[in-house]
């Protein structure tokens, strides 16, 4: 930077000065050739009227002295006098000296005009001038008296031609000195701003190595070079300018920490980490802005999905939601492989050390600290880390979210790591509201009971679960059952017993289908149970296995041992009616059908058992 603004400068004050020279040597040579075309035509008009003087007194024999004298002149190289075509008629042509020499002079005498050439060469400058003079009355002096012309008309001419090359050469004497003068002063100019303009390059040097500093998040000042007060008032201001910034940046990141409630991971320039954390803390005000007019935990999920997938771009991840009634744990969303963890966990959530300890996990810490990683030989080999963080839903473990990465990914994982806790710790309220939502919606679907789905749950689902059914091209069985002479044991032997048939009865059921099937407490002592997708005419199969179940099934309390029977009536959606309630009319007359055969038994709706037109 230094050399180039030296040259610069340099180059500047050359310029100028050899725009000053040039104009002035231009200039002296023009005032130079202005006085000597002056004085040239001084010399003329003397010559000029001296002769006339000469012609009227009689002596032109004076002539040739007279122009010898002005020859001495200093500066005239050569004057001569030419005749015109009227004096040479009238006088004759006189020597050869007065006749016209060259196309000047002779235009000279055609045009009465005046002419002048300038001739420049390396050694020498020439200014020739010749200046006609007329047959017209000049100072009292009439011409026309002496001479045979016309009024106006050419006489003659006087040429001069004179030796300038003093002017050049006092020029080039000025020019020597001026350019002598120019280069010490240049010399002495040199030596002064080059010990200037290195200052001042040190000072902007260690200005912009203050200022990259700063950029990268040091706020330590370089600047040594003083250049004076306006430089220390420089450096004084921006000493106190940094002492601010970094106090205020400080102060922004400890509140953000107060306010999030953990720290993040500094790369040591507080610039980027202050902007990184406003950025992010910004992000995560709006996540939360979405979140909570999301109205189901599936929504809050997917948000979380694109946080983790779009936004961070993780490749490996898995999402968990722990049901701490049940003790198990069910995927949400697995990204990078079918599970990242062993499937005991999903039977018995605390196999899932991060659900048990309540704490992060990470396999950093110790080598594979949990066994149920899905490869744990890759994680031993250094090849595979992950980290794990339990969620908090009403003061449980909730969720836990799964981060596997490749060591080459550590810096970067470690950086995002607070972030995601941020966008996990504002998803935890919102998840433990719609969990609390869900349980109410669950259990104004459930049978307090038997744990049974109630009514209300098959009047908000039934339709939904026909048009599925139409739509795979798949048959629904639906199977009445009803609990023979129940009242009975209400009477015999009070109700407990009889809330404890309906509880036994329900676990039969439920353990007799598959986990697809629905079994639904319809009403007192009746169920309804819904074979999804099942193979045409099986239903009748898979009743009967449920009235053996219950039929074989012991029920014990208070001392007392009961065994009871159901009767089941069958129908098939749509194979008996495309109206879904129309089928489970149909099963409900077939079940009265059955307990008029006597109870304990299967039957099959048949078209003939519906008399009515309508249901």
């Amino acid at each position: 930077m230094k050399r180039n603004m030296v040259i610069k400068v340099l180059l500047v004050i050359s310029s100028a000065f050899l725009v000053i020279l040039f104009t002035a040597l231009y200039a002296f040579r023009s005032q130079g050739l202005e006085e000597a075309k002056q004085r040239a035509y001084m010399i003329s008009e003397l010559v000029r009227d001296t002769l006339t003087s000469y012609m009227i007194m009689g002596v032109m024999d004076r002539r040739d002295e007279f122009l010898g004298r002005i020859k001495e002149i200093k500066g005239v190289e050569e004057i001569r006098v030419v005749r015109g075509r009227a004096v040479v008629e009238q006088f004759g042509a006189g020597s050869k000296f007065e006749m016209p020499r060259d196309e000047i002079e002779k235009a000279v005498l055609e045009s009465g005009k005046p002419m002048e050439v300038l001739d420049e060469s390396l050694r020498s400058v020439k200014y020739r001038i010749v200046i006609p003079y007329k047959a017209e009355p000049i100072k009292g002096i009439n011409c026309l008296e002496c001479h045979k012309a016309k009024p106006g008309e050419t006489l003659g001419a006087i040429s001069l031609t004179m030796d300038l090359s003093h002017i050049k050469e006092k020029s080039l004497h000025i020019f020597l000195l001026t350019t002598t003068v120019f280069l010490l002063a240049f010399l002495g100019i040199f030596f002064f701003f080059n010990s200037f303009i290195t200052k001042v390059s040190n000072f902007i040097k260690e200005i912009e190595l203050t200022m990259r500093s700063a950029s990268e998040g040091n706020f330590k000042t370089e600047i040594k070079t003083d250049l004076g007060y306006e430089t220390r008032s420089l450096k004084e201001s921006i000493e106190k300018s940094f002492y601010n910034l970094q106090n205020t940046l400080t102060s922004i990141e400890e509140k953000v920490r107060t306010m999030i409630g953990y720290g993040v991971i500094k790369t040591g320039n507080v610039l980027s980490d202050t902007s990184k954390i406003v950025d992010e803390l910004l992000n995560i005000y709006k996540f939360k802005r979405v979140i909570e007019k999301d109205k189901s935990k599936k929504e809050v999920y997917e948000r979380l999905r694109e946080v983790l997938e779009d936004y961070m771009s993780l490749e490996n991840f898995s999402i968990y939601e722990v049901d701490q009634n049940k003790n198990k744990i069910s995927p949400v969303y697995v990204k990078g492989a079918k599970y990242w963890c062993n499937e005991v966990i999903f039977e018995n959530a605390e196999e899932c050390r991060a659900e048990r300890t309540g704490m992060d996990v990470d396999s950093r810490e110790f080598p594979c600290v949990c066994p149920n990683f899905i490869d744990n030989d890759v994680c031993k080999q250094g090849k595979m880390h992950y980290y794990c963080i339990p969620v908090y839903v009403g003061g449980m473990v909730g969720n836990v979210v799964q981060i596997v990465y490749e060591p080459e990914m550590e810096p970067f994982i470690n950086l995002i790591i607070p972030y995601i806790k941020g966008y996990l710790n504002e998803a935890s309220p919102v998840l433990e509201a719609r969990t609390y939502m869900d349980m109410l919606r669950e259990q104004s679907l459930r049978d307090q009971l038997t744990g049974l789905y109630n009514r209300r749950f098959l009047d908000e689902t039934i339709d939904k679960i026909a048009a599925q059914i139409k739509r795979r091209g798949t048959t629904l069985g639906i199977l009445m059952v009803d609990i023979d002479y129940f009242k009975e044991v209400n009477d015999t032997y009070g109700h407990d017993m009889g809330d404890k048939v309906l509880k036994e009865i329900a676990k039969v059921l439920v353990k007799s289908v598959r986990e697809a099937d629905l079994v639904i407490r319809f009403g007192g002592e009746e169920f309804l149970v819904l074979l999804m997708d099942v193979q045409s005419g099986k239903s009748v199969e898979i009743a009967e296995k449920i009235r053996k179940a219950v039929e074989s099934h012991t029920i014990e309390s208070f001392g007392v041992v009961l065994r009871k029977t159901v009767s089941v009536g069958v129908s098939e959606f749509p194979v008996d009616s495309d109206k879904i309630w129309q089928c489970i009319k149909y099963a409900d007359v077939a079940l009265y059908k059955a307990k008029e055969m006597g109870r304990n038994r299967v039957v099959r709706f048949k078209p003939e058992f519906w008399t009515e037109n309508n249901y």
